[in-house]
């Protein structure tokens, strides 16, 4: 920003005879917030009221857009505020926050005040009724991750710590901790280091799981607590919603996943909400190491595939019989192509639920004599011989029959003994058929 100043120098009459213009460059707004942090009366329940300092000690106007509550216990705390407020440089607005609880115990939260600071649009403030203080430092964007510092300073053991993460810095982020929280059971100091990466950080392993679950971003907690002290760890995430566009998946086939001991962990994973741009979603932890999220998937795979009868004539059909199961994650839509050769010549889709089986059958017959291969998608699945109609077509036993009104081939029924002949018992059928080739037999030795 560029701020112009005119000083002039009046002649006789009021008019001025010389200009002097500065130029002075930089003027931006620059906010302060005190205290950092607001301790109410120390395990009081009822009310009670403190006051935060807002100023502006920039050179150009600031603009207070809103001062937020977050937290667990963010209902138990209110801040007079009508926002947005612009001040002058130089100009302050003190701000009342109060305490109100039904019963006594310790509570925690953090007031988010946002402005168009270009250094700090969010200045975060401490708010508690314990000696417990949390500090939150701004999201550093590096070059391969985006980073935030927390320290939690007399951290009382059994009772829970929750930790505001979220930046405007991080809003944009694939994925991004908005907040974190545990139980120590230890009393003391805990430091946090939380960093988020699309990649994996380091030596940890890659996030390659049998069921096609794809991973949308990585976490990495630095803590200097051990974890068999903390427990009851809880993550508030937001995942951006385009990377689970086009799969036909959605948030509840996001989960997040923890590594320890060379494997990658599902935990409990819940959607609790939905905004312009992001899904956001709760996670609970046994601890805190490496973290992923994963985005299920739909990974299917043909079992079965077979042609019921692969000779036949130009009069019949047979059957092309598809099984296929979802050995993925999420649910899916699979697509089963019949082709002869090269060419698509029928399709169907199946939907099928994780772990699910589908079947498709598909009804064929062939205009023309000739051999046919017989493919599923790029499976081949055989060959189907066909005959003229009206010829003798020899049975994958070697037998023939004649291909006249009344007698069959090796089509439908698989074999000339399959099926009896109209208005016969198989018995019958089969002692015709016997016949039908002694007397083929006589007129060929004539």
């Amino acid at each position: 920003m560029v701020v112009l100043v005119v000083a002039t120098t009046a002649a006789v009459g009021g008019q001025p005879t010389a200009t002097d213009v500065a130029i002075q460059e930089g003027a931006t707004p620059d906010i302060e917030v005190q205290p950092t942090t607001l301790l109410f009366s120390d395990g009081a329940y009822g009310s009670d009221t403190r006051a935060l300092s807002v100023r502006n000690v920039g050179n150009a106007s600031l603009t207070v857009r809103g001062i937020a509550v977050v937290g667990p216990d963010r209902a138990s705390f209110e801040v007079a505020f009508d926002g947005p407020v612009t001040l002058a440089p130089g100009e302050g607005r003190d701000v009342t926050v109060s305490f109100e609880a039904a019963d006594s115990g310790p509570r925690f939260a953090m007031l988010h005040v946002l402005s168009d600071d270009p250094d700090e649009p969010q200045t975060n403030v401490w708010v508690t009724n314990t000696r417990t203080v949390g500090d939150v430092s701004p999201s550093r964007v590096l070059a391969e991750k985006t980073l935030v510092n927390a320290t939690v300073r007399n951290a009382t053991a059994g009772t829970t710590q929750s930790l505001n993460l979220s930046w405007p810095l991080t809003r944009d982020d694939g994925l991004a901790v908005d907040a974190l929280s545990f139980v120590p059971e230890r009393g003391g100091n805990v430091t946090l280091s939380v960093a988020t990466n699309a990649s994996r950080f380091g030596d940890v392993p890659a996030f390659a799981l049998a069921d096609g679950t794809e991973p949308a971003g990585f976490v990495h907690v630095e803590h200097d607590i051990a974890n068999e002290e903390v427990r009851n760890v809880t993550f508030d995430l937001r995942v951006r919603k385009d990377l689970l566009a086009g799969n036909e998946t959605g948030p509840e086939d996001v989960a997040f996943y923890r590594h320890e001991a060379g494997t990658w962990t599902e935990l409990p994973t819940r959607v609790v909400g939905e905004g312009d741009t992001h899904y956001f979603f709760e996670a609970r932890a046994p601890g805190l190491s490496d973290f992923a999220t994963g985005v299920k998937q739909a990974k299917f795979r043909i079992t079965d595939a077979v042609v019921t009868v692969t000779r036949i004539r130009t009069d019949e059909g047979t059957e092309v019989l598809v099984r296929v199961r979802n050995v993925g994650g999420a649910d899916g839509t699979y697509e089963v192509q019949l082709l002869l050769g090269e060419d698509v010549v029928d399709r169907r889709e199946l939907s099928i639920a994780p772990n699910g089986t589908r079947q498709a059958t598909f009804d064929r017959s062939f205009g023309e004599p000739g051999t046919y291969e017989v493919y599923v998608n790029d499976r081949f699945v055989g060959n189907v011989t066909v005959d003229p109609a009206g010829t003798t077509a020899t049975d994958a036993t070697g037998s023939t029959t004649e291909s006249e009104e009344g007698t069959t081939g090796a089509g439908n029924g698989g074999s000339p003994t399959g099926r009896a002949l109209p208005g016969f018992g198989p018995g019958v059928a089969a002692l015709a058929i016997v016949v039908a080739g002694l007397l083929l037999s006589l007129r060929r030795r004539r």
